[in-house]
C-alpha cells in the first residue's frame, strides 16, 4: 500500500502509446467496476460523509473500504481522462 504522499503524486510515465493504453485501460476498469449510477451515488455518499456528520454515525468497514476503493479508481480515472484531455487539446 502506498503512502497517501506516494499515491497522491503517482503518475504514469511512458511512450505516448503506453500512457493511451492506460489511459483506455483505467477508463475501462473504472465503467466495469462502477456504472454511472453507482458513480454519483458514491461520490454523493463521500460528499455527504465529508460535510454532513451531525448524525456521528461511523460508516461499518465494507461500506469505507467501498468508498476507499471508489476513490482511488476516481483518482487514476482522472488521471487517464487527464491524458485524453491532453491528446484531445494537442490534435485542434
Amino acid at each position: 500500500m502506498y503512502t497517501p504522499d506516494q499515491f497522491l503524486h503517482k503518475r504514469p510515465s511512458g511512450t505516448k502509446a503506453e500512457l493511451n493504453a492506460f489511459a483506455k485501460t483505467k477508463l475501462k476498469d473504472f465503467f466495469e467496476t462502477y456504472s454511472l449510477d453507482d458513480s454519483l451515488e458514491y461520490l454523493w455518499r463521500m460528499i455527504q460523509q465529508s460535510f454532513y456528520t451531525k448524525s456521528r454515525r461511523i460508516l461499518p468497514n465494507a461500506e469505507r473500504a467501498n468508498l476507499i476503493a471508489y476513490y482511488e479508481y476516481l483518482h487514476s480515472l482522472v488521471l487517464a481522462a487527464s491524458i485524453v484531455n491532453d491528446e484531445l487539446k494537442g490534435s485542434s
